[in-house]
């Protein structure tokens, strides 16, 4: 059986290009810097030992007029501009041709990751645009079902019953209730970096909840004193009851994300939600 020839070449070639990619810019730069200092040399000598082998033949020029044109050669080959007034001879064609092959690939490199950098801060921008506005929608849905529960209580309170449209409603409010509380942990992304919520908005989205719960509880006391059966309906009473175990699983989570050291607003919140919690209990 005939062994198959395993190229040693292509993976160390590969390993390298993949080393270079992930460079940051200082050593990116400096090994370009470098390269061309050492190409430049490279001529210089050739130049100096063997001029049938070097640069075109600058009889009498002194060596650091020389040495300056060889890196002036080196800079024009390696960023493939070549004016033409300084021609490689002999061996110099090979080293100008591989000079030319890793500069670009240095340079694409450079211009790639640049380019790479400015999306990525481009995508940063977008994301935490997109996740203050989904704050801020998280904050005004929550005022908008509160408001939907005030109408109920102000309807329960002056006509002793509800409309089919207002348990409806209720239903609705639960609902929405239950997708925004289930976005709250998206606002904490410690592992892409991409939006963590500041304290003050914390504050804020912890208030929101807090009040919402109380209003919930209040509106769940004036539909009692009403003589309102609330919980023989049973979509809202079943809306009610997901909410309520969304919070018990929401806020756990959201009090170990959470980088304040305060607990006392998640407790609240806990407990406002455990009376929910046993007032749906006592009433089923």
């Amino acid at each position: 059986m005939q062994k198959k020839r395993t190229h040693r070449g292509m993976p160390v070639f590969l390993n390298f290009m993949e080393r270079v990619t992930t460079m940051p810019y200082r050593t990116l730069f400096l090994l370009w810097a470098m390269l061309l200092l050492g190409f430049g040399l490279a001529y210089y000598t050739l130049s100096t030992l063997s001029p049938d082998n070097g640069l075109t033949d600058f009889k009498g020029a002194s060596d650091m007029k020389q040495f300056l044109n060889s890196v002036y050669f080196s800079i024009i080959t390696a960023t493939t501009v070549g004016y033409g007034d300084i021609v490689p001879m002999g061996i110099s064609k090979i080293l100008a041709a591989g000079e030319s092959v890793l500069g670009f690939f240095l340079f694409a490199v450079f211009v790639t990751k640049l380019v790479s950098f400015r999306q990525e801060i481009a995508l940063h921008q977008i994301h935490k645009l997109t996740f203050e506005d989904v704050f801020y929608n998280t904050r005004e849905g929550l005022f908008i079902i509160r408001k939907d529960f005030d109408a109920i209580i102000a309807e329960a309170e002056e006509t002793k019953s509800l409309k089919p449209h207002s348990w409806e409603n209720l239903t609705i409010a639960y609902r929405e209730g239950q997708t925004l509380l289930n976005q709250i942990p998206d606002f904490y992304d410690n592992d892409h970096h991409l939006y963590t919520i500041d304290a003050r908005r914390e504050d804020l989205l912890q208030e929101a909840v807090h009040r919402t719960l109380h209003r919930i509880n209040q509106m769940l006391d004036v539909l009692s004193r009403a003589g309102i059966n609330w919980a023989s309906h049973e979509k809202s009473v079943h809306g009610l009851r997901e909410l309520n175990e969304i919070v018990e699983t929401v806020t756990p989570l959201w009090r170990q994300k959470s980088p304040s050291m305060t607990q006392e607003p998640f407790e609240e919140i806990l407990v406002v939600n455990e009376g929910i919690r046993r007032k749906v209990e006592g009433a089923l």
